[in-house]
């Protein structure tokens, strides 16, 4: 919703550059383009960036309910690694063959 705001503020500086500047139509179209590619830039971050985020909790979701999960090839679980909850990842824990490894919950599947 808020990039159709956007859209419109675009929009309004169009009207703003037609009527008070001395730019040529084809250079306003131009700076409204390239408005319109940056927020579509943003929105296409926005969701990847929303769908990472996404995964990772799933991950975690998975970890906590006792699911084994396989990162880089080794098996993740909870009996022998811990979350981290601060840096999403999972540490080995000491007396295990894993002890001291780290894995980001996003290498994991």
């Amino acid at each position: 919703m808020s990039y159709l705001y956007a859209l419109a503020v675009i929009g309004l500086l169009y009207l703003v550059m037609h009527f008070f500047t001395e730019l040529t139509h084809k250079q306003k179209l131009g700076v409204t383009g390239v408005l319109i590619l940056i927020v579509a830039a943003a929105a296409l971050y926005n969701r990847s960036v929303a769908n990472d985020q996404a995964y990772v909790r799933q991950m975690i979701l998975n970890f906590n309910q006792h699911y084994t999960l396989e990162c880089r090839g080794v098996e993740v679980s909870d009996k022998a690694f811990t979350l981290s909850v601060g840096t999403q990842s999972f540490i080995g824990n000491v007396g295990t063959p894993h002890a001291g490894e780290i894995y980001a919950a996003s290498e994991c599947e």
